[in-house]
């Protein structure tokens, strides 16, 4: 299977062409789109499977026509991608999110080219993009990515939603891979990739392992 890509669900002809995708392996993602509830609905049915960035380039929820989000909450069919950075999503969105689909909730970070990187002024495509100590955003301040950390969105999530570390872990590990249909991935089991990431009490990373090979370890770093 391919990573997802996004389709807006109003452009003419996209049930069918969701469909089409769908069967080649590509997991179609719904985002940056304005489709009602129904719209999305009916690209769920078409074989969409996820949402990218929940609440983020999407109408909000109206208690009439719930839209995206809406449909994005309500559907055990899609996982749904969401970024808990506190600036994208309030934290009081994410927990509701959480609580809504635990089990279907992938944590993203959305991050550009600049994270880890200090504040000035960095390229995303075709875009100048002007990175403070949080934020990343255009000439006209529209947020444009992120510097957010995997390890900070873990331990955002944990903050904002009172979930347990299993249930975190899960939306960075387990969700995703069961998305990509990757059995080999995302889990701790005999005959799974050796790809560890060993966190400290505090959710700060201590080592990491790819194929059983130590590539970063916090000691040796120091």
């Amino acid at each position: 299977p391919c990573a997802p890509g996004d389709i807006g669900s109003r452009i003419a002809g996209c049930a069918a062409c969701h469909y089409c995708v769908g069967r080649t392996g590509i997991i179609v993602s719904a985002g940056h789109s304005m489709a009602s509830f129904a719209e999305a609905k009916a690209g769920f049915d078409a074989g969409i499977r996820y949402g990218t960035h929940l609440f983020n380039a999407m109408p909000p929820l109206h208690h009439r026509e719930p839209g995206l989000v809406g449909a994005l909450l309500e559907d055990d069919r899609v996982t749904i991608g969401i970024i808990p950075d506190g600036i994208h999503v309030h934290p009081a969105l994410v927990k509701l999110a959480q609580q809504t689909a635990s089990s279907r909730l992938n944590v993203v970070t959305d991050a550009m080219a600049a994270l880890g990187m200090p504040p000035g002024d960095y390229d995303l495509g075709d875009f100048q993009v002007t990175v403070d100590a949080t934020t990343c955003r255009l000439p006209d301040g529209t947020l444009a990515g992120s510097i957010l950390g995997m390890d900070t969105a873990v331990r955002n999530l944990l903050n904002y939603t009172g979930c347990s570390l299993a249930e975190a872990v899960a939306t960075v590990t387990s969700t995703p891979a069961d998305l990509l249909r990757l059995a080999h991935k995302g889990r701790i089991m005999p005959g799974a990739d050796a790809d560890l990431v060993l966190l400290t009490p505090d959710c700060h990373v201590a080592m990491t392992l790819v194929a059983g090979n130590v590539v970063y370890d916090v000691v040796r770093s120091a």
